[in-house]
């Protein structure tokens, strides 16, 4: 239950941020999971993504908005 709803916070979160346009500038993964650097305006927020579903989670929304711009 504890990693569904660590899940459930981390997709919130990613959401929230892609649905700002923020942009990543950075990405670093490790055995501790995968950290994620946004910028927006001058401003840069780091995502720590411990899940192996947020981690696929962000895989899928990236490939999915890559794929909207292409056919747009």
């Amino acid at each position: 239950m504890h990693e569904f709803k660590l899940f459930t916070e981390e997709k919130r979160e990613i959401d929230e941020l892609l649905n700002k346009d923020c942009s990543i500038v950075r990405v670093q993964e490790n055995l501790d999971g995968a950290f994620i650097q946004f910028t927006q305006d001058d401003q840069t927020i780091t995502l720590h993504i411990r899940t192996p579903d947020g981690r696929k989670y962000l895989t899928n929304q990236l490939s999915a908005k890559r794929l909207n711009r292409t056919m747009t």
